[in-house]
């Protein structure tokens, strides 16, 4: 079979993730058409009777596993009796009995309607990451370029609901963060995620076109993009986003690496940079201002950050050791607000993804992310220690580091457009060494009379 033969469906795959994915909780029947590829997709990879050899590919096939074993863990029917003497499930026990209903057999999740629903939004990501470990140097250009065309699409449309006002038609979903610009997505920080992630991708870009095309065109691009990602984070008015984008600003320099006789180049690009990072201090103390004035960081907000991780916190010792079950946030956080001060306004997520998890899924939870973590560490340090050094891989480490530190203070990875993004990239960083292709090296023009 041809290898490229799987390029077009995969991009399109990305393309329709990034375009229909961009919501946690809206676009229902846009997330089951993005699951129900992703299953067909798996079910293709299954039936190739493709290879995955080298441990860096096992592990993280393990990991996804074992995320999709936690899921199905969680969903284990338990008889009354064990059930009840569940931490935080002995109060619900007493209350159906005061209703008069049967306690009966039940999941060890208290929401096992959410827990299906993280199982399904699991098999995106491993149809990203199988794809992410098996295409060819040209299809992931591809992927590259999809990535980056949809970003500025989804600038635009954020630079269109801005123009527009709270009213804009432009909104995808009808819940979303009126008045920013969201773009493609529901919640304004994700649009910033895409916008950072960018840079580093548009990096890997630039570096497995260097040779065939003229030195300054393709630099001039690489900063076209960089720019039209930044100003898709000055109009999300995202804090996590700006100080996001600095890690994005670096990677160009790590992963590019100017070679000799690059200087004029070199100082063209530090120059720009520096403007860019002059003014992203000045937007984010704008930025800052604004939001230690409102109610998101506000400490006496109900719905405040440091609120909600406090009481995510107390939840996560009420449901020790195995969880309330993923997926289940929204419906048993409300028991740990205060009811006096609560109002119509309530939390759909921790905005700390760790937290919640931790909430939801346990210790096994813990041990999974932890597993994880040392994985990426492990994997992250072989790629930039590798005597051959390959762009895609290490764009993929600065990617998956990027959404995982917006991870600690919002919830991108709910989202199957960035959830998509971020297994596609881990599928590359578990490539096997045999297949990652050397970079082109630049042919030197041949010197010739001009008339």
């Amino acid at each position: 079979m041809n290898r490229t033969a799987p390029i077009v469906p995969a991009t399109i795959f990305l393309g329709i993730a990034i375009v229909l994915g961009g919501s946690s909780s809206g676009g229902v029947f846009a997330n089951a058409a993005i699951q129900f590829a992703a299953a067909l997709g798996i079910a293709l990879a299954i039936v190739s009777r493709h290879n995955y050899p080298g441990g860096t590919q096992k592990g993280l096939l393990l990991l996804l596993c074992a995320a999709l074993g936690l899921c199905l863990f969680q969903l284990i029917p338990l008889p009354p009796a064990l059930w009840s003497a569940l931490p935080a499930r002995g109060a619900v026990a007493q209350g159906l009995t005061l209703a008069g209903i049967d306690p009966g057999w039940r999941q060890i999740s208290l929401t096992p309607e959410g827990t299906i629903g993280s199982a399904l939004a699991l098999l995106p990501v491993i149809a990203a990451a199988l794809i992410g470990m098996r295409a060819p140097r040209v299809g992931l250009i591809a992927l590259l370029i999809m990535l980056i065309l949809l970003m500025t699409v989804s600038v635009g449309v954020g630079l269109a609901q801005r123009v527009t006002g709270i009213q804009s038609p432009f909104y995808l979903y009808a819940i979303s963060n009126r008045g920013e610009a969201t773009g493609l997505f529901a919640n304004s920080n994700h649009l910033a995620t895409l916008c950072v992630l960018s840079i580093p991708a548009a990096t890997a870009l630039f570096v497995a076109q260097r040779g065939k095309t003229k030195p300054n065109a393709s630099w001039l691009v690489l900063i076209a993009i960089v720019l039209v990602a930044l100003f898709g984070v000055w109009i999300a008015n995202s804090l996590a986003g700006i100080g996001l984008s600095l890690i994005g600003l670096v990677s160009i320099f790590l992963i590019a690496r100017l070679r000799r006789g690059d200087s004029k180049i070199r100082m063209g690009v530090i120059g720009a940079i520096a403007v860019a990072v002059l003014a992203i201090g000045v937007v984010a103390a704008v930025i800052v201002w604004g939001h230690v004035s409102s109610d998101q960081f506000a400490a006496g907000s109900e719905m405040g950050r440091p609120q909600l991780w406090s009481r995510t916190v107390r939840a996560i010792g009420a449901f020790m050791p195995f969880g309330s079950g993923l997926g289940g946030f929204r419906a048993v956080f409300p028991q740990f607000e205060d009811a006096q001060t609560a109002t119509r306004v309530f939390a759909n997520h921790a905005h700390n993804d760790i937290l919640e998890v931790i909430m939801t899924g346990g210790v096994p939870a813990v041990i999974l992310m932890a597993g994880f973590v040392a994985w990426w560490l492990r994997t992250t340090v072989v790629i930039w220690r590798a005597s051959t050094r390959d762009a895609f891989s290490e764009a993929a480490t600065v990617v998956t580091g990027i959404i995982m530190l917006h991870e600690f203070v919002d919830y991108p990875l709910r989202t199957a457009a960035i959830s998509v993004i971020f297994g596609l990239c881990c599928g590359v960083m578990a490539r096997p060494r045999r297949i990652v292709e050397p970079e082109e090296k630049p042919v030197r023009a041949s010197r010739h009379l001009a008339a």
